[in-house]
């Protein structure tokens, strides 16, 4: 995708006015953005709504937007254990106390380090442990994908098949706070995306969405569930009272505040 950058601060997105996610042609003809829906031509699984500011040239669909699975990436799961030996322990229990949750959730999330970006790694997983993507996180909370990575789950280790329910968080840090109150839990790379690598990694499973509490979040979580319910038992959604799942957790809610949510959906 040569032809279009990513949001920063001297360039936001036109749609949403966000600094980071959306993708922006170098032409400023179109905006890929996974927030806002009114106004789009399509959505790109896995990056977001196509917006086309000049008509013309991104009217029809770009060969390089294709809907099937990526399969199993060898250098960029190199690279991720590459990061994941650089991880120090002491700049993994300086990092767990900045995000306010525990180092042991962390390394379940197999969290790496690139001393270039200098900010933590994630790997990106598409159902049985194949890494089709890499997530970084700057010390500063900027979030990319690494060059050649396509939009992934977070996936635990000792992820387990008969898991008899899950929650799915936005994001590796959502996920570990799920992890440190003990709930079986994957992340999705954003509040739109990796929909079909859901579906692949949770069919049959019951399941709870977490949603952040904005119209994109609300948005995404029940686009998701509808897309879930057709081969999931039951599909809930909930919202947290705080700004997202960490946050929440950071705040002293405890699993049965978790359970009791559910439960009252």
């Amino acid at each position: 995708m040569s032809e279009w950058g990513r949001a920063e601060k001297n360039r936001p997105c036109p749609v949403c006015k966000k600094t980071d996610w959306c993708l922006i042609a170098k032409d400023n003809s179109a905006v890929i953005c996974p927030r806002i829906e009114d106004g789009s031509k399509k959505y790109i699984e896995g990056s977001g709504y196509l917006h086309v500011l000049i008509p013309g040239k991104y009217e029809k669909t770009n060969p390089e937007w294709k809907s099937e699975l990526p399969e199993h990436n060898s250098v960029i799961a190199m690279m991720a254990k590459k990061n994941i030996h650089a991880m120090t322990d002491d700049n993994l229990i300086e990092l767990g106390g900045e995000l306010g949750v525990t180092p042991a959730s962390l390394k379940r999330l197999f969290i790496g380090w690139s001393s270039s970006n200098n900010g933590m790694t994630f790997p990106m997983f598409r159902h049985r442990r194949r890494v089709i993507g890499v997530r970084i996180r700057t010390r500063t909370g900027k979030k990319f994908a690494v060059r050649g990575s396509k939009q992934g789950l977070f996936l635990p280790n000792n992820w387990d098949d008969e898991v008899k329910g899950v929650l799915v968080c936005e994001g590796p840090t959502d996920t570990a706070a799920a992890l440190d109150l003990g709930f079986s839990a994957v992340g999705r790379p954003s509040c739109l995306g990796g929909t079909q690598l859901l579906v692949e990694c949770l069919a049959k499973k019951p399941v709870t969405i977490v949603a952040d509490q904005d119209g994109p979040g609300l948005d995404g979580a029940r686009k998701l569930q509808d897309r879930l319910k057709t081969f999931c038992p039951m599909v809930k959604i909930i919202v947290p009272p705080d700004k997202d799942f960490r946050e929440w957790y950071r705040n002293g809610a405890t699993k049965s505040d978790v359970l009791e949510l559910i439960q009252s959906g």
